[in-house]
């Protein structure tokens, strides 16, 4: 199984990108092929909703990291996406991937993939996780992805703190199980 793993956190030693590396340890020891793109650190630009992909009839006008990216995607059974929670939220940087989903959007809705949420946040207040859990529903409706499972990291305030808690385990099992 091809896996595309989409990270968003700017911190590249940070709790999300901890579970990022657990959860593609789990993938890889279960004989996946596993690509990981980590948003915060590449070189892609704003969808300008200019229309000149058509969703996906045409190549997007940017010339940019999505062009690498775009055929990991469209080659994977499986999307990831990994994220802190930064005000109710996926990281702007990797919004601004799923936003160029729109060139890919045919192909991905044919597809019918799987996808994983993988979120850490500070706050234990459940309306934090349920925003984005919302969010990330309406991108697998549209696209018609099935979810393969989610995991909402919650109260985590440092790497260290994460180390004692099941979600280290939880997001190795889960990429294990795929």
């Amino acid at each position: 199984m091809k896996i595309t793993v989409l990270t968003g956190s700017p911190r590249k030693n940070g709790t999300s990108n901890y579970l990022a590396d657990e959860f593609i340890r789990g993938a890889k020891e279960n004989g996946h092929e596993v690509f990981r793109f980590d948003t915060a650190r590449s070189d892609v630009k704003n969808c300008m909703a200019c229309q000149s992909c058509a969703m996906g009839s045409k190549p997007c006008i940017h010339k940019d990291d999505f062009v690498e990216l775009r055929e990991n995607i469209l080659n994977s059974d499986v999307i990831v996406f990994v994220t802190p929670i930064y005000y109710f939220g996926m990281t702007s940087t990797l919004k601004k991937v799923i936003d160029r989903f729109y060139s890919i959007d045919t192909q991905l809705k044919n597809k019918q993939n799987k996808a994983v949420l993988i979120s850490v946040q500070h706050s234990p207040v459940d309306i934090v996780k349920e925003s984005l859990n919302q969010h990330y529903n309406a991108i697998l409706n549209w696209l018609n992805m099935q979810n393969a499972g989610i995991i909402n990291a919650t109260g985590i305030e440092s790497v260290e703190q994460l180390k004692t808690t099941q979600y280290p385990q939880m997001a190795y099992e889960l990429g294990k199980s795929l």
